[in-house]
């Protein structure tokens, strides 16, 4: 059987556009983590070869099902919108920037109100490295090219895309902020990652902040002609954020607070169904015929 022949019939297949992509995302990468959670090796040890190859479960699904789902038009768009930043507004480039730094002053600052404690936001992490540039640099590169450039190629490059076609854009975010909460599970049983970390989340907590955050990543998606970079530079705020910054416990359901308010408010303002004012959703190009 040729090659285009069995790109056909995957093509064929009733929902091969969803189920082909989470082979990538979740098969692949729960297949090399698991060797990390079976074996017992360190997420950063010598089971790093194991995390860093399972971690790009997400860019393979969102290259390869790109092409399989819009053929070569697919990565053609893929690229543009990965490279093109005329498609953020300098209005839209202020919220990727700004958004999880004042959503981590908010959520501290109504935390303190509710516990009437000292508004406390522990910045120590990000203090030391601003005394050593070049380390800065290398710690933003680490955190860009181990979770936001790979994953959002994949979970808003193509699945949001596939989602939205079917599904309006709250379901569409929510649908995806599933199955990302659930692409995470095994770094909860792997050494040297979540487990046997003393300030790791909780799971329940983790994926609710997951489910809703991604309501935010898609209205963000939407309001940006459907830029990856925009999304990719989203995605690295909040991991900077959450990594240079450190609140109590206690904010952790303020947080999730916020985070419903914000849902709703994004809903209310901007309508469930394309979360633009205008009402206008930028298309992906046309599915490739079987």
């Amino acid at each position: 059987m040729t090659g285009s022949s069995v790109l056909r019939r995957v093509r064929s297949v009733r929902g091969s556009d969803l189920w082909g992509y989470l082979l990538f995302s979740h098969g692949w990468t729960w297949a090399w983590w698991s060797l990390n959670i079976v074996g017992d090796y360190g997420a950063f040890g010598a089971g790093l070869p194991f995390t860093v190859v399972g971690g790009a479960g997400p860019l393979l699904g969102g290259i390869v099902m790109s092409y399989v789902t819009y053929g070569r038009q697919g990565l053609s768009d893929l690229w543009a919108r990965l490279t093109e930043i005329r498609r953020i507004s300098p209005g839209w480039g202020i919220v990727t920037i700004a958004f999880f730094p004042l959503l981590a002053v908010l959520t501290g600052a109504v935390a303190a109100l509710a516990t009437d404690a000292a508004f406390v936001i522990d910045v120590g992490e990000f203090r030391s490295l601003l005394e050593d540039p070049s380390a800065f640099v290398l710690t933003a590169l680490v955190i860009l090219v181990v979770g936001p450039l790979p994953e959002e190629i994949g979970w808003r490059g193509y699945l949001l895309d596939r989602c939205q076609t079917r599904w309006s854009a709250l379901t569409s975010g929510f649908a995806v902020g599933l199955v990302w909460a659930a692409w995470h599970a095994p770094l909860f049983l792997m050494p040297g990652y979540f487990a046997n970390f003393d300030f790791a989340p909780s799971p329940v907590p983790f994926a609710l902040n997951v489910l809703l955050i991604s309501v935010v990543y898609t209205w963000v998606y939407d309001n940006t002609a459907r830029s990856v970079l925009a999304l990719i530079g989203f995605h690295f705020m909040e991991n900077f954020v959450g990594q240079m910054t450190s609140l109590p416990r206690t904010a952790e359901p303020i947080g999730l607070a916020i985070r419903v308010l914000l849902v709703l408010g994004i809903v209310a303002w901007f309508g469930a169904q394309t979360f633009r004012r205008d009402g206008l959703l930028p298309s992906p190009p046309p599915r490739r015929e079987p």
